[in-house]
């Protein structure tokens, strides 16, 4: 693809945007290196008069030759240095966009090609009384200020950083609108009093380095969740409220709706109220069921014969925050299906058919929540040729069987992190029918006393929320890292100190 002259010298004289539209504009590898930021400047000696643009430019004779190319001394933004390049591919000593290899009769004031021994002094004639044959040469424009640490050209004609300047804020949006604030001597991104830039990206403004970041929690965005698979935030404009009164009464009217957003991104805020006993199935795009604040909503499934929440398709990505997924009378209460899934502070627990499966190359994230079987010998979390990751979770089944709490069939990974696994029937190690687990710093049956109910509130009524037996049993288990979550199920806080002994599971017992 072709790309005009002036995109050429904004991608060269704009480093960040290079980062950006090198790959739009499908650039090649270095396109801004030294061989074309050399010469794409219009002010260039290349593209001008050679040697004697040079030597017009510098009277004291500090950078008297015009280079072009990747060989020879290392130039300024104008292309002119202190020694007669090595190549005649590299010379350009009569400018107009030409070398000496490419016009062999190009002779610079008497320079014969290639020979390297004579040197133009431009008009032949000494600088005359009174005239400057030092110091620097009055700039003209940011092109005439090569030096990262004074990139603007101010009306006294100096090179000067963006603090020196009567509308430091506006020169910088002038010269990279992805950078328009001056703090300190530096254009940057945003600030913690003008997220701007950064709002519109759905990205964080970090005031550390007044860069804009990715969000890594749904806490840290305005609309209440995160796009943690793609680390931007929702669009606080996208933000449905379902149970709370019109327009949206149930969560198939809210579905509906996020269908004509574009891209198809939105959170659904579900309310307590009454409870929600329908099915819902996301094929696209990413949506976020999330709690109504202080609130713990209820969705069933009474009567058909699916999972409560299905998420379908390897474009789709769905996150649940602070829900209760319960009491499918027929089914699971979640199944991911090729989709990327990420479950936080909820309870799946009492579905028929199991909590949660995961299947055809799903990724799963499990953190503090609870996922439990039904009541007919049913795997609380099966995952068939998927990955899943589970942290600070407490996975359980009731069963006086032997089915396990976590099964596996020819999974991609596993890996269960600071969690407890048990299954209330047969024999240890059976509560985990898994062995490309890889489980570290959890509790399972094989590692703790026989199976307790007691240790929960309501084991079979899905609270696995610890008593004082449960504390006892499952204390100093845990081992916060940095990037856990500093809080439990309830928003109860977790120690924060590297490498401390913390509770397994997704409850801390108050």
């Amino acid at each position: 693809m072709a790309v005009s002259d002036s995109i050429r010298k904004h991608l060269c004289f704009t480093p960040r945007g290079l980062a950006i539209l090198g790959v739009g504009l499908g650039l090649v590898a270095g396109a801004c290196g030294p061989e074309v930021t050399r010469f794409l400047n219009d002010n260039h000696c290349a593209n001008t008069g050679g040697d004697a643009w040079c030597q017009s430019r510098y009277p004291d004779g500090s950078r008297l030759f015009c280079t072009w190319g990747t060989c020879g001394p290392t130039p300024g933004r104008d292309g002119c240095v202190d020694e007669r390049p090595p190549s005649d591919d590299c010379y350009s000593p009569c400018g107009g966009g030409n070398t000496i290899a490419a016009d062999e009769s190009c002779i610079a004031g008497g320079t014969a090609s290639g020979s390297g021994t004579e040197t133009s002094t431009g008009t032949g004639t000494e600088p005359t009384e009174g005239s400057s044959s030092t110091g620097p040469i009055p700039c003209m424009g940011p092109e005439d200020c090569p030096d990262a640490a004074a990139p603007f050209c101010a009306s006294s004609g100096e090179c000067v950083d963006c603090a020196a300047l009567d509308d430091p804020d506006g020169e910088c949006a002038q010269i990279d609108p992805g950078m328009p604030l001056c703090i300190g001597e530096t254009c940057v991104a945003c600030s913690a009093k003008n997220t701007t830039v950064c709002d519109e990206q759905l990205l964080l403004c970090d005031d550390a380095s007044h860069e804009c970041t990715f969000c890594t929690e749904h806490e840290q965005c305005a609309a209440g969740a995160c796009d943690l698979f793609d680390g931007r935030c929702f669009d606080p404009a996208n933000v449905l409220h379902v149970g709370s009164g019109p327009p949206y009464e149930d969560i198939a009217s809210a579905l509906a709706a996020v269908d004509s957003m574009e891209l198809g991104r939105a959170v659904i805020v579900l309310h307590e109220g009454t409870g929600f006993n329908e099915t819902a199935e996301v094929t696209t795009g990413a949506i976020a069921f999330i709690n109504a604040a202080d609130e713990l909503p209820l969705w069933i499934n009474g009567g058909a014969l699916a999972p409560t929440l299905a998420a379908t398709g390897m474009d789709t990505r769905v996150y649940l925050l602070g829900l209760r997924l319960a009491v499918n009378a027929n089914d699971v209460g979640l199944s991911c299906d090729g989709a990327r899934v990420d479950v936080q502070r909820s309870r799946i627990v009492q579905n028929a058919g199991g909590g949660i499966v995961a299947t055809n190359g799903c990724e799963l994230v499990i953190v503090n929540s609870f996922v439990g079987g039904g009541a007919n010998d049913t795997v609380s979390l099966d995952i068939d040729s998927a990955s899943a990751s589970v942290l600070y979770s407490t996975v359980a089944t009731s069963t006086f069987g032997n089915t396990p709490a976590i099964g596996c069939t020819a999974p991609i990974a596993v890996n269960i992190r600071n969690s407890i696994v048990a299954s209330q029937g047969g024999t240890p190690p059976d509560e985990l029918s898994c062995v490309e687990a890889v489980v570290t710093t959890s509790a399972t049956e094989s590692e703790t006393p026989p199976f307790d109910t007691g240790w929960f509130t309501d084991f079979n009524g899905g609270d696995y929320s610890l008593t004082m037996s449960g504390a006892t049993t499952f204390m100093s288990i845990a081992q916060w890292q940095d990037g856990d979550p500093p809080t439990d199920i309830d928003g109860d806080l977790r120690p924060t100190d590297n490498d401390r002994l913390d509770y397994v599971g997704a409850d801390v017992p108050q």
